[in-house]
């Protein structure tokens, strides 16, 4: 392990590739590895640091390849996430340990309930992206329109057109990311906007989105074709019985009501839905709730 100035610390794992990651909390209870959203990073999680610590969680935040601290990984996937958390998982000495996937964060939770099972004691979903065939049928006109033409563009137009929608915030500068959130937060409802009209949320916010371009905007625009595209693995097939689900209905980001389609395709899932909270305030409003579901005693 290395300790790094820029908060967190790296892991060298067997390929030779550097995985960065945060841990926030008590470092005695019960781990639940986060994954950040897309175009953010391991520092989302100063976000719920300190109700990690009420809640008595031990909270380690990954960056994914290419973001943050974390180096590239050659064809990476959606389905490959889980080898990488489960060496992280063994080189921190983790036997079992909750996921929870934030935003785009969430169908990398949803893959290693697919792929290691049964190193999980739960699977946590909040506000998160649903399947794109899913996101295709369900919401406004303009996201079903949105998502389908995605579906068909070719690689690089897709590409193209993720950047085009990421200049705002893909920039070093947290200060020119915070002029963005304050510019855009309205178009995100009112509980998106009143969360980002405070100071220390907005900029703690911003240096997340600024960590996760990091190393350039490669990463984020491939991860955006990975989420847009099939991923690998239908979420009626999988058998893992603890998920749990939180979604805002307010929520402009992902649809509420594709999400509703997504938590009744899983076969074990207890969905929650607030009726005035968004995409951004759901998991920071909410996280104490969370964390304690997640990190709730197992029998297993």
């Amino acid at each position: 392990m290395m300790v790094t100035p820029s908060g967190g610390a790296t892991l060298r794992l067997r390929d030779g590739r550097t995985l960065g990651y945060l841990e926030v909390g008590n470092r005695d209870g019960p781990p639940i590895l986060h994954f950040h959203g897309h175009g953010s990073s391991r520092l989302e999680a100063r976000l719920i640091a300190e109700q990690a610590t009420i809640a008595g969680v031990r909270l380690i935040a990954l960056d994914r390849p290419g973001i943050g601290l974390s180096d590239p990984k050659p064809g990476a996937a959606i389905l490959s996430w889980p080898d990488d958390v489960v060496e992280v998982a063994n080189q921190l000495d983790l036997d079992r340990f909750a996921v929870a996937g934030v935003s785009g964060g969430g169908p990398y939770a949803l893959a290693c309930a697919c792929r290691c099972p049964d190193r999980l004691t739960a699977v946590g979903l909040i506000s998160s992206v649903a399947p794109p065939s899913f996101m295709r049928k369900a919401g406004p006109s303009r996201s079903r329109l949105t998502w389908t033409a995605l579906e068909h563009l070719p690689a690089w137009l897709f590409r193209l057109f993720v950047r085009l929608s990421m200049r705002g915030l893909a920039s070093s500068s947290d200060a020119a990311i915070e002029a963005y959130l304050v510019q855009n937060a309205a178009q995100l409802g009112a509980a998106d906007a009143r969360l980002l009209a405070n100071p220390e949320v907005r900029h703690t916010f911003a240096v997340a989105v600024a960590e996760g371009y990091r190393q350039g905007i490669q990463a984020p625009l491939d991860e955006g074709l990975r989420l847009a595209r099939d991923w690998g693995f239908r979420v009626d097939e999988i058998a893992f019985e603890k998920i749990f689900l939180w979604h805002g209905e307010q929520d402009r980001i992902v649809p509420v009501s594709a999400v509703r389609q997504l938590a009744r395709a899983l076969p074990q899932c207890t969905a929650t839905f607030y009726p005035d909270d968004g995409h951004l305030s759901t998991p920071v409003n909410h996280a104490h709730d969370i964390l304690s579901v997640l990190g709730a005693p197992t029998d297993a």
